[in-house]
């Protein structure tokens, strides 16, 4: 039965007919100052984000840190740091820079999580490298997230990382050993472990449609996270190309999606149904950041609104109640 209220006198009425109502999207992984990001943001129907930083020398990156935790931008919120890097394995490095590249030490996440003031909430590492299982546990026990990536891990390595307390892959396929059907690795875990959640770029590119069928199918929509993993706000001497983002040396790069693009590619490519996606883009990523106030639509949830066409353009981003971009 539907409930229905008289609205508040002086409220705004807004005509969605023929859209969708969906909860905002939250991205996980997306490069650049938040100021910039965030503003962008919203004209694709993100109404927060993480954002990320990448290896850089320890005294740099605790600096780099606390300036970003202290950042309160305009348009969707910043719900803090994602740290991908420097505790990654040089061998599968991909983009980012080998140099600051180093084992984590419990001391160091320490003073990261200091800087950040408690806005550090997500780390991506290689589970093989020194002390990581430590760094892990670490993480746990303080609900900071920890998510494998740019790692050579196999499949020994990674079960034992998860059972420490790893909750996640980042940017599943790329930056770790390929699917083998006699060497397990860590993609074999991130597609068949219930308790990890992948973190998938559906752009077509870093993910071909087969691969994203698959991802589906294995993990179903309470186990994906949709990110862009954008790198359009980060000023790297970069090359676009077939739609993706490629350093001078032919490496690929970040995404060039937004979160309403890869909502429509994870149906489009991945066969997911609208309600699937959105989850994927939602539900899922506030789960994983432990945002309790985020992802949903119910009662006592913060209104962080999106609502977009069949075409899946924007129509509306609502962020805290308060509409900040209609299209």
């Amino acid at each position: 039965m539907a409930i229905r209220s008289k609205a508040p006198r002086g409220a705004r009425s807004i005509n969605l007919r023929g859209a969708y109502l969906a909860p905002g999207f939250i991205d996980l992984h997306v490069w650049g100052e938040p100021d910039a990001v965030a503003r962008e943001a919203i004209r694709h129907g993100t109404t927060a984000f993480l954002t990320t930083l990448g290896p850089e020398p320890a005294r740099q990156l605790a600096t780099s840190v606390a300036r970003r935790a202290a950042q309160q931008p305009i348009g969707a919120a910043c719900l803090g740091i994602h740290l991908e890097g420097p505790f990654v394995n040089p061998k599968r490095g991909g983009a980012l820079p080998r140099g600051p590249m180093r084992p984590p030490t419990v001391g160091e996440i320490q003073r990261l999580s200091r800087a950040a003031r408690g806005r550090l909430r997500l780390i991506t590492l290689a589970p093989e490298l020194r002390g990581a299982k430590s760094a892990i546990r670490w993480c746990a026990r303080r609900g900071i997230a920890v998510s494998l990536g740019h790692t050579d891990a196999d499949g020994r390595i990674a079960a034992e990382a998860v059972a420490a307390g790893a909750a996640a892959v980042t940017h599943v396929f790329n930056g770790m050993r390929p699917l083998h059907h006699r060497h397990p690795a860590l993609l074999d875990l991130a597609l068949t472990d219930s308790r990890l959640t992948t973190m998938v770029i559906a752009d077509g590119v870093h993910v071909g449609a087969p691969a994203l069928r698959l991802l589906r199918h294995l993990k179903g929509a309470d186990r994906i996270a949709l990110v862009t993993d954008s790198i359009r706000h980060q000023g790297w001497d970069v090359r676009i190309r077939g739609g993706a983002y490629y350093l001078r040396s032919g490496t690929l790069a970040g995404s060039r999606l937004t979160m309403i693009d890869a909502v429509r590619n994870m149906i489009k490519l991945g066969g997911a149904t609208v309600a699937e996606a959105v989850r994927m883009a939602t539900e899922v990523p506030a789960r994983l950041a432990r945002d309790r106030s985020r992802g949903t639509l119910k009662p006592g949830r913060r209104a962080d609104l999106v609502a977009f066409d069949r075409n899946f353009n924007v129509r509306l981003t609502v962020v805290g109640g308060r509409i900040v971009y209609q299209g």
